[in-house]
């Protein structure tokens, strides 16, 4: 049986495979400034050459490898906080507890999500997230959708007293394919948006990045490699959060950090939420969930959208991280069907700037 450890550099990527029939070091394979696919690609193969099994080892700081290992029919185990016991999360170590702790690790099934199992623990950690939230909002820190006040560029949804304000956002780009499409269609219809970059993403398609940049839209943090934020210490956070925030301004070519941070998965702590708020960054949740993901159809995307939409909304769907053609076909109408509804498009920072100070009633 073989065991592979998928590690993260500043660079890339760096794989480590050991063979518990065997008492030799492990063998590292590193790829670095490429696109996703190649890792992958090798690991699949690795997989096919392993006549006596193949496994690979993730942890929750790496959340874009096992969706794809596992649509291709490879083994993946992930390993949490508790057995990660060096405090570093290296390709190597992932891989000697594939082959020392087998028990240890958690099978990630083919129809699973990356933190499968962890579910009770992590809607704990969004609860007590709450009031840190609730302050950090009224200290606008934090934007998540609700009321706005009306200025003078804005009419009025009707019955709602507040300003028809949307904010749309994407997540998991940038994309080679998909993120092109998605602007093509905000240029068409002069729309804003927010982009919630990847790092390694940023790495392999800076092109992407600049255009986006360059065409008006708003860039932000969405960690490394997707990571569950709240796992990580100091060191991993600040390499998460500080790698993504330099590979973005130099793609983009911009003259200081992003401002703003999507934690993947809206993965939450009141620990990380301070520490982010202490890093310079806004965090950015969302009201409208639109699935995108899991491919309903263009129809369903749009009317998820518009069955949930209110004045102040920040709306999520994604730009990257797998097959993005139903989100592209629906966007044109849900740009025209949110404008028919009255409600104007605009940016994180307009959004976050009418929003109503907590305990404070609308347009006062």
């Amino acid at each position: 049986m073989r065991f592979a450890g998928v590690g993260l550099t500043r660079d890339g990527y760096r794989i480590a495979v050991l063979d518990t029939a065997v008492s030799r070091p492990a063998t590292v394979e590193v790829y670095e400034h490429c696109v996703l696919e190649r890792p992958v690609a090798r690991l699949v193969e690795l997989a096919q050459l392993a006549p006596d099994g193949f496994a690979v080892v993730v942890d929750s700081g790496n959340g874009i490898f096992d969706g794809s290992l596992a649509a291709a029919g490879v083994t993946v185990f992930r390993a949490d906080p508790p057995v990660l016991t060096d405090g570093r999360v290296t390709a190597e170590a992932l891989a000697e507890l594939g082959r020392s702790r087998p028990e240890a690790l958690v099978a990630l099934g083919s129809g699973g999500w990356t933190m499968s199992g962890r579910e009770e623990g992590i809607t704990a950690a969004e609860r007590a997230s709450g009031p840190v939230e609730r302050r950090l909002a009224a200290e606008g820190r934090l934007l998540l959708g609700g009321p706005v006040r009306r200025t003078e560029a804005d009419g009025e949804v009707a019955g709602s007293g507040s300003a028809p304000m949307v904010a749309l956002t994407f997540d998991d780009g940038p994309d080679p394919e998909f993120t092109p499409q998605v602007l093509d269609v905000l240029r068409r219809y002069d729309a804003p948006a927010a982009f919630f970059c990847i790092g390694l993403h940023v790495l392999a398609h800076p092109g992407v990045v600049r255009r986006t940049a360059a065409e008006g839209h708003t860039l932000g943090n969405h960690s490394w490699s997707h990571a569950y934020l709240p796992d990580l210490g100091p060191i991993g956070l600040r390499e998460q959060l500080g790698h993504t925030s330099e590979a973005l301004a130099e793609a983009a070519g911009l003259d200081g950090p992003v401002a703003w941070l999507r934690p993947p998965y809206g993965g939450r702590s009141p620990e990380l939420l301070d520490t982010v708020a202490d890093l310079g960054l806004t965090t950015v949740l969302w009201d409208v969930e639109t699935n995108d993901w899991a491919l309903p159809g263009p129809e369903v995307i749009a009317e998820r959208v518009f069955r949930q939409v209110r004045p102040g909304s920040v709306v999520l769907m994604h730009d990257g991280g797998g097959d993005r053609a139903q989100t592209v076909a629906a966007l044109p109408a849900v740009i025209t069907g949110l404008r028919e509804r009255g409600y104007r498009l605009v940016g994180l920072g307009e959004l976050l700037a009418a929003r109503v100070p907590a305990g404070c009633g609308v347009g006062t």
